[in-house]
């Protein structure tokens, strides 16, 4: 009994302290929510006023085409694993993605500095930011992937074996109808993963100022989560503080939403 108290006393913490922090953001937020700040002051040319469209769309865009640039890599693996590899083969990806996974993000940000900006001559782009936080998330995306197709019963693949289908047909016509809800949480929950990133884009992707939309992926663009650190450099501005709490709170929101479905999609997957 007392262990049991022990470990509950330890694990209060770790739940209450996010849940006040994101009620912080909220109420720091909340008297500045506005039409006027979501979508900005015609009158004003300045950061401040010009309202968080482009940094949503930024911030998704970089966030759905990572996800793009990632997935099929990261179901290639997946399958090989299931497929192909033999057992060291299988602990060599493994140790790999867990090696891949443990390296800071801001690294990753340096070293596309180095190549995809400076070497390849990509520049500060759309495109520069989404491969990097495709390299970011692959690791996570792969192992979701895996535990996926580990969670497919034996049953139904040795029953496709005996029916005569060769891999291909298996994956295309068991696999993936059986496990396409587990693999859609897995990549849910790694689009959560590429929002929740501003180290890698800081240096690759995003921009101060001047931007609204891209027109290519060789434009730059700006995202909520470099735009909240721009303006919290201003901290002695009220009005900009103001701004980056509702660009938190924002991020926050976008953030749980796709958490809330992908728990969602593996509740259903559970219940069902």
């Amino acid at each position: 009994m007392m262990i049991r108290l022990i470990l509950i006393l330890l694990a209060v913490p770790a739940v209450v302290l996010p849940l006040l922090s994101l009620g912080y953001i909220f109420v720091q937020a909340a008297p500045w929510f506005s039409v006027t700040v979501l979508l900005g002051d015609a009158q004003q040319h300045s950061m401040i006023s010009s309202g968080l469209v482009p940094q949503i769309m930024g911030s998704l865009l970089l966030m759905g085409l990572a996800c793009a640039l990632a997935f099929p890599a990261a179901l290639s693996l997946a399958l090989f694993d299931m497929i192909y590899a033999n057992a060291s083969q299988r602990r060599v990806l493994a140790a790999a993605l867990q090696l891949l996974q443990g390296i800071p993000p801001i690294v990753y940000g340096l070293c596309a500095l180095v190549v995809l900006v400076h070497l390849f001559h990509w520049g500060i782009s759309l495109v520069s930011g989404a491969l990097v936080l495709a390299v970011v998330i692959l690791p996570l995306l792969t192992e979701n992937i895996m535990h996926a197709l580990q969670r497919i019963a034996p049953e139904q693949t040795e029953a496709a074996k005996n029916l005569g289908l060769s891999a291909w047909h298996i994956v295309v016509r068991v696999w993936l109808p059986v496990a396409w809800s587990d693999i859609l949480t897995g990549v849910l929950l790694a689009m959560a993963r590429a929002l929740s990133e501003t180290a890698p884009i800081l240096f690759t992707a995003t921009v101060f100022s001047g931007v609204s939309l891209p027109d290519s992926i060789w434009s730059p663009v700006s995202s909520l989560q470099t735009h909240i650190f721009y303006l919290a450099q201003e901290a002695s501005n009220k009005q900009a503080m103001g701004v980056a709490w509702v660009s938190a709170a924002l991020l926050l929101l976008l953030v749980l939403g796709l958490s809330v479905v992908a728990w969602w999609l593996r509740q259903r997957r559970l219940g069902a």
